[in-house]
Order: structure tokens, then sequence, then C-alpha cells
């Protein structure tokens, strides 16, 4: 029950702050200006991802001090790198940053949570581990990064994501942790109350980078600390449709000779919404296949049996694929007018 409070306290806190969140991005300028391949038609808010930090960062403190506790020190690693991405996307948002200062950003951001030891083991030399870690990191940065394009789909994917991750964090032990990601799921879902159907505030590079290493982080301490076996495809699972969109959009560029990064209304979730005809309707459905699969990576990390892996995994698998292969053929561009 105490797990929660932070949780409750988070979604109110995001309720409070961001209003006035909104009004100071209008004040000094802080705003989103539409563009060819953006969906939104006016300008908005970019400061989302400061009312979801701070949001999020008073109520894990909150709940430290009504646990008379020390902070957790993985928490705080978490919460650090979480800040060195949101810095990252900050100057991003205003300023522009080139691919490879961006980069470097989100590797910093990486490292500080390696820095605590939250090293996966493979059987690998060390350099090789530390390695794969900080590509997997970072590419799941990127791969929230690109799925950041509706309202309300890194925020409300990123809330039920993360209370899964708290599921395990709890489950063995680390309610410092659990606290720390249950107050970011809280953030996360009173922020939606502004960006969601439609938006008064976007998430911003600053957020929506911040919440892709808070995920990716949470995926590697539980693998990190999951069972050797095969329950630990588990923590994979859950993350299993932004890196789907990911390999899906860069697969399709480079299949169409176009650059990865120029961005584009051709992800999977846009070709969705143009077979279902409704953004919000894209996003509910999303979000609900987000907590399937989020059930299913906690169904394999319990049971850590090779029989349900394979089967949910291989489900899971086939129905990418075929997901892929249908949205590859639905048209990212709308038809020229007729002459």
């Amino acid at each position: 029950m105490m797990l929660l409070i932070p949780f409750a306290l988070a979604i109110v806190f995001a309720l409070v702050l961001t209003p006035p969140g909104i009004r100071f991005a209008w004040a000094i300028g802080y705003l989103d200006h539409p563009e060819a391949r953006k969906l939104h038609t006016s300008a908005t808010a970019l400061l989302g991802g400061i009312v979801v930090f701070v949001s999020a960062l008073a109520a894990w403190l909150t709940g430290v001090l009504l646990r008379h506790t020390q902070p957790d020190p993985e928490a705080l690693f978490l919460l650090g790198g979480a800040l060195v991405a949101l810095l990252v996307g900050l100057w991003d948002d205003r300023f522009g940053m080139r691919p490879s200062i961006k980069l470097f950003g989100q590797g910093t951001a990486a490292v500080v949570l390696m820095a605590s030891g939250a090293i996966p083991h493979f059987g690998l030399p060390i350099a090789v581990e530390v390695f794969i870690t900080l590509v997997a990191l970072i590419a799941l940065m990127n791969a929230v990064n690109f799925l950041d394009n509706m309202n309300g789909m890194v925020g409300g994917l990123s809330a039920i994501v993360l209370a899964a991750f708290a599921i395990t964090s709890a489950q063995r032990g680390a309610f410092g942790v659990a606290t720390a990601q249950l107050a970011l799921a809280g953030a996360c879902v009173g922020f939606l109350r502004y960006n969601f159907p439609k938006a008064r505030i976007f998430l911003g590079d600053a957020g929506s980078l911040f919440l892709g290493y808070s995920l990716g982080a949470s995926a590697v301490l539980a693998f990190r600390n999951a069972p050797a076996g095969w329950g630990r495809v588990g923590p994979l699972l859950l993350l299993a449709y932004p890196a789907f969109d990911m390999i899906f959009v860069v697969v399709n560029r480079l299949r169409e000779g176009r650059r990865i990064y120029e961005g584009g209304k051709d992800h999977s979730n846009h070709r969705l919404a143009r077979v279902i005809q409704c953004p919000t309707r894209t996003v509910l459905l999303l979000w609900l296949s987000g907590a399937a699969l989020c059930v299913s990576g906690l169904v394999v990390l319990n049971l850590n049996r090779a029989l349900p892996t394979l089967l949910l995994s291989g489900l899971w698998t086939v129905l990418f694929l075929w997901t892929g292969l249908r949205l590859s053929s639905v048209p990212h561009k709308a038809p020229n007018p007729a002459p």
C-alpha cells in the first residue's frame, strides 16, 4: 500500500504543475511549431518533460520520507541518468543538436546507470557486456523518441510499462526502485490530462528521452536481477512495441532510400491510424497492446520456464511480423490532389 502513495501523489503533482508549466512555456517561447511531418496544426507548449520529471521526483522524495528510509542507490542512479537525458532533450528542444552531440548526451545518461554496476551478465567479456548495455539503452531512448508522435502515445505507454517494471522491482525487494518507477508512472498519468486526446502541452525530446532512458534502465535492472534462465526474456517483452516501431521505421526508410533520422508520418502507429481512421482509437489500441505485452512479460519472468516463454515470445514475434508486413503496404503520405 505504501508503494501506491508516490503513484497517487505524482498524479496530483502533475495535475497541479502542468497548467503553470503550459503558461511558462508560452511566456518564454518554449513551443513546438507545426511542420509538414507533424500532426499538430498550432503552436503547442513544450515543457512536458520537466513537468513529468519534477512531479515524479517530488512524489518519490515524499515516499522516501514517509518510509523513513535512506534513498535506494539504484533509484538514485535511475533518476540521475533520467536527469541527464532530460537536460539533453531540453537543449535539443530549444536550440537543436547535431546527431553526434545528441548521441554523446544519451551515452552519458546510460553511463550514469552503468556506473552503479547495473550491467547484465551474458557470460561475455566485461567490455562486450558494457557495449551491449550502452547500445541497448541508447537504442531504446531513440525508439521512444521516435514514438513520441501522437497525443498521449508515449505518456500512456510509459505509465503502463513503468508500473509493470515496478512490480518486478517490488518482487525482488527493491522497494526504493519500485517507488521511483511508480512515481514516474503516476506523473505520466497526471500529465495525460493535458496531453490526451487534445494536447495543450507536449513531452518534447526532453520528456521522450528521459522516459526512454527510464524504461531502458528499468529493463536493465529487471534483466540483471532476474533469476538465470528463460525468465530473462520477460523484461524484453515489456518493451517489445517501442523496439518493433523503431525496427519498422528503420527498415522501411532504408528500403525507400530515405535517411533514418529525417522524420515523417511513417511510423507503425501513423499507418495504423490511417487504417482505423482515428488517432485517438489508435493510441488506445496501442496502450492495450502494451498492457498485453506487460502481462506476457510478467508471466514469462515469474514462471521462468521454456514452454511459456517460447509460446508467448513466438506468438508476439509472429504477430509483429504480420503487422509489420501489413502496415508496410499502407501509404504514409496523403495522395496528391487531383488537378
